[in-house]
């Protein structure tokens, strides 16, 4: 049976996940880009690269805003 001090990792611990670097966010935002080109929709991305669509959309916009976008 758990102890009491056994849940100490649950919810809103590091969880041993750590924050991805530039290199490959700027890589997951490159894929991003690329799969909406080719016509995937943005829940499919969203769902493929592991995040919510509310996020893979902030996302989406905040590379439009860095990098422009020329239709």
């Amino acid at each position: 049976m758990a102890e009491a001090g056994d849940g100490a990792e649950i919810g809103g611990g590091a969880g041993g996940e750590s924050l991805p670097s530039p290199q490959e966010m700027a890589r997951r935002a490159l894929r991003m880009l690329e799969q909406l080109v080719a016509g995937s929709t943005l829940t499919e991305v969203a769902a493929g690269e592991g995040l919510t669509p509310r996020r893979a959309r902030e996302l989406v916009a905040q590379i439009v805003a860095q990098r422009g976008f020329d239709p």
